[in-house]
């Protein structure tokens, strides 16, 4: 059921690590203004920094949390439409998601969870960049099953918005399966088709991002899983936040406006506190 934890954060009997908050930010992501920067495929992806950061956020709050993440995809890649970034699978979703990260905030991502053993608090260090490089991608599946060819496909962010509400694990799976194999829910057994499941946990797997640590309090070595649609959505609410309370401060100071204030580069903006904090 590993794979499953990215589609069924509110089910009582899925553990809530993939969408949840298992794993938390240690310290809110300085805002780096580096501009853009282009991947792989030639997408350009702008930095989330001043009045872009706080519309995304705005956007973000109005929607499910589901469709969050791609709130903050769809304003740094301007020419990509939110269908797309619907429709595109999750591990190519999540690699967006750490080069946006690494460009706004840095490659640098501080964390912290919780030991499942005895709550000691758990901080560690991951580089945006080097998870960004260790995601792969898979299409689909294609296999003969009483001599009909079947067919299943990766999932995405419009599988992950339609089980998020699924009244009991059974329900989400059949729906998760139905979605992705294109066939409908009443053909979904789970005891004549036990494999189904398992094809889709594996196809599936190159969405997550696991993390092995030792808590240093009792020794016990557990697995966390890593989510950075989750993860990056609450760092770019704390640096919203953050940037209007320097732009209240400022305002209240100087009477300079809203924009002119989140269009200073940061280290302006940081001197001008400073000297109203001496």
């Amino acid at each position: 059921m590993q794979a499953l934890r990215l589609f069924l954060p509110n089910l009582p009997s899925i553990p809530n690590l993939g969408q949840g908050s298992s794993i938390g930010v240690s310290r809110p992501g300085k805002d780096l203004s580096t501009g853009l920067a282009e991947n792989d495929q030639g997408d350009a992806v702008n930095a989330l920094s001043g009045e872009r950061i706080l519309i995304a956020w705005e956007r973000g709050l109005s929607m499910p949390e589901p469709w969050r993440p791609l709130a903050l995809l769809e304003l740094a890649m301007p020419e990509t439409d939110i269908a797309t970034l619907a429709s595109m699978p999750l591990a190519e979703r999540n690699a967006k998601l750490l080069e946006l990260r690494s460009i706004s905030f840095g490659r640098a991502i501080e964390a912290f969870a919780t030991c499942p053993l005895c709550d000691a608090p758990l901080e560690f260090v991951l580089n945006a960049d080097d998870l960004r490089r260790n995601v792969c991608t898979a299409a689909e599946e294609t296999w003969i099953e009483s001599k009909t060819e079947m067919h299943m496909r990766v999932a995405n962010s419009n599988d992950l918005a339609a089980v998020v509400d699924s009244a009991s694990e059974d329900d989400a799976c059949a729906m998760l399966l139905a979605r992705t194999m294109g066939i409908e829910n009443t053909d979904v057994d789970f005891k004549a088709h036990s494999d189904w499941l398992t094809r889709f946990e594996h196809l599936n797997a190159v969405a997550e991002t696991v993390c092995a640590l030792t808590c240093e309090a009792c020794a016990e070595r557990s697995e966390i899983d890593f989510d950075i649609a989750g993860f990056l959505w609450r760092e770019v609410g704390a640096a919203a936040r953050r940037l209007l309370s320097e732009i209240h401060r400022l305002a209240s100071a100087y009477g300079w406006s809203e924009r002119e204030i989140a269009a200073m580069n940061p280290a302006r903006r940081n001197a001008y506190l400073e000297m109203l904090n001496s």
